[in-house]
């Protein structure tokens, strides 16, 4: 526990570290505000120009002859219980389509804003776990702290635990914050907010909150092999860049399940559904390119990479020459 101890210090006072975790959360700040801008509520002009509109198209000829030929013969178009007086509302949009912007609702805000600020959070904690262990190898201090502990092992384990203890607190500050932000917004302006949205937003800020851990620890175990921070970073932008094409050019159907991209999201977004290009489909086939990734699915693959990089990581450390 003492290790431990002195090892979630050593991630508290790393300067690189402080200044990616306030990177986080102005990135955060700024998604609150642009969200809260862009679901503002509708002023007088906003829903006079709408109204504009819509009666603006309910004049067009084409409308107007579509319109008295429903109101002919309403149940052809509407159904068996439509009458004359449903067509103008059936058939000409409502001032509403014509809003220039919604207002704020958490469950349209989850599934944009929220999976890309958790996969941004994600990517700097990211950094931050490999610039934790890279420091140790770039400065040589590694030497001195096996002197003090000798067993490899344990130290490598309080090294990983005080990483993925601080890169999930960063997770949970960062995205909890953005959420709350979000909260008092809607409350300001008295939006109900449905308590499905609540739930879902909850287990969305879990599933983040593990990959942040997972991301920081694996960012870890990477730069313990590669002993420079550099390294590790050099090749997950590699992957980033390159790797998802290469997926896609696999030899074989359903390629497109084995992309961390497509996984990644897959565990952070309420239904995620992504096109795999390597699945063809003939026309007399019932199949489609459209994929859906579950949660369990996303979640099972980054967790057997994770364990593969700490694995290695572990075994790689103890036998090394320091």
């Amino acid at each position: 526990m003492r290790l431990l101890l002195v090892e979630l210090n050593r991630f508290r006072s790393r300067r690189a570290i402080v200044l990616l975790a306030l990177a986080a959360v102005l990135v955060a700040v700024a998604f609150v505000a642009a969200t809260a801008w862009n679901t503002r509520p509708l002023s007088h002009a906003d829903r006079t120009d709408a109204a504009a509109q819509s009666d603006l198209e309910g004049q067009k000829p084409e409308r107007q002859q579509e319109v008295r030929a429903c109101r002919a013969d309403p149940q052809a178009y509407l159904g068996a219980d439509a009458t004359a007086a449903d067509c103008a509302g059936a058939l000409i949009e409502p001032p509403s389509t014509y809003y220039p912007r919604q207002p704020l609702d958490l469950g349209t805000v989850l599934h944009r804003q929220g999976v890309e600020l958790a996969l941004i959070v994600a990517a700097l904690i990211v950094i931050a776990g490999a610039t934790f262990a890279g420091a140790d190898w770039s400065s040589g201090s590694i030497s001195n702290q096996l002197l003090f502990e000798s067993r490899r092992s344990r130290l490598w384990l309080a090294k990983a635990a005080a990483v993925t203890i601080g890169g999930g607190l960063i997770t949970l500050v960062v995205l909890g914050g953005y959420w709350l932000g979000l909260g008092a917004v809607a409350q300001a302006r008295d939006l109900s907010i449905p308590g499905a949205d609540v739930t879902h937003v909850l287990w969305h800020l879990l599933r983040a909150v593990a990959l942040g851990m997972g991301a920081a620890l694996g960012a870890f175990a990477l730069t313990v092999i590669f002993r420079h921070t550099v390294a590790t970073l050099a090749l997950l932008f590699i992957y980033s860049v390159g790797g998802e094409l290469v997926v896609n050019l696999l030899p074989f159907e359903g390629a497109g399940r084995w992309s961390v991209g497509n996984n990644a999201f897959g565990w952070l977004a309420t239904h995620h559904r992504y096109f795999d290009a390597t699945i063809t489909c003939t026309p007399v086939e019932r199949c489609s390119s459209t994929q859906v990734m579950t949660h369990l699915e996303a979640g099972t693959f980054l967790g057997v990479l994770l364990l593969v990089a700490v694995a290695v990581s572990l075994l790689w450390f103890r036998r090394r020459d320091v």
